[in-house]
């Protein structure tokens, strides 16, 4: 599946900066499955404790992303050798549209299904200043092909 047709690099000054546009994506966001009501979940049978990364959303809930995936090339665990030093931090974030009037609406995660919603997957790159430097000046490229090594 692509999931980067749609794609934005986000450029921060340092790791804080970053920690703040995850907190504020984060706030936006329902994580992981595809949600359930609160009021259902309470009733049904399912234990909720054994479904990872699975948030529920109430009546003002004003969430428009669903986040499908995370690649976090910040970690101290990343062995950036790999990548020619590149580290980066890449959201794969899933919107639901439609059409209102001519004008592409995009809708609260719980609305998707009731409006019938047309969704995309679109990528979130968040880079320092530092590294986005390096990949204007080639270091992308540099990565990718040790990528595809």
């Amino acid at each position: 599946m692509l999931t980067d047709l749609v794609r934005c690099t986000v450029v921060a000054e340092d790791l804080k900066q970053v920690e703040q546009l995850m907190s504020t994506v984060d706030a936006r966001s329902l994580v992981g499955l595809a949600p359930l009501v609160e009021e259902e979940a309470q009733g049904g049978d399912e234990d909720v404790d054994e479904v990872p990364m699975l948030r529920f959303y109430g009546e003002n809930d004003q969430r428009i992303l669903r986040i499908t995936a995370i690649s976090n090339r910040f970690e101290e665990s990343y062995d950036d050798t790999k990548s020619g030093g590149y580290r980066d931090l890449s959201l794969n974030v899933e919107v639901g549209w439609v059409m209102r009037e001519g004008l592409v609406s995009f809708e609260r995660v719980r609305d998707w299904e009731a409006l019938e919603c047309k969704r995309h997957i679109c990528e979130i790159q968040v880079r320092l200043r530092s590294q986005h430097q390096q990949s204007v000046n080639g270091g992308h490229n540099r990565y990718v092909e040790l990528r595809n090594q």
